[in-house]
């Protein structure tokens, strides 16, 4: 069993986003019916009570030296952003 921990974003609250992360199956997510999106989990804060949803992620990083542990993560941007750029170096 593998658990995640992640502090909840609710100002003022100090509570936990609690939930098992061992078993993801990505090939037979749910869908969430309120927010039509996938999810793995849909956990609660563990003060609030407030619902978050546990979505796949995939994250870009720049593997400098993964042997000693060091990577970065790379800035994420939107689409519009490269296709301006690209329209910009075509001008």
């Amino acid at each position: 069993m593998s658990v995640e921990a992640d502090k909840c974003n609710v100002e003022g609250c100090k509570g936990y986003v609690v939930f098992e992360n061992a078993d993801f199956d990505f090939n037979n997510f749910n869908t969430n019916k309120t927010h039509g999106v996938w999810t793995f989990a849909e956990p609660t804060c563990s003060e609030c009570e407030k619902e978050f949803l546990v979505v796949p992620d995939y994250s870009v990083i720049d593997a400098k030296d993964l042997w000693n542990g060091e990577y970065e993560y790379l800035e994420s941007a939107c689409i519009t952003a490269f296709e301006n750029r690209e329209k910009e170096i075509k001008t």
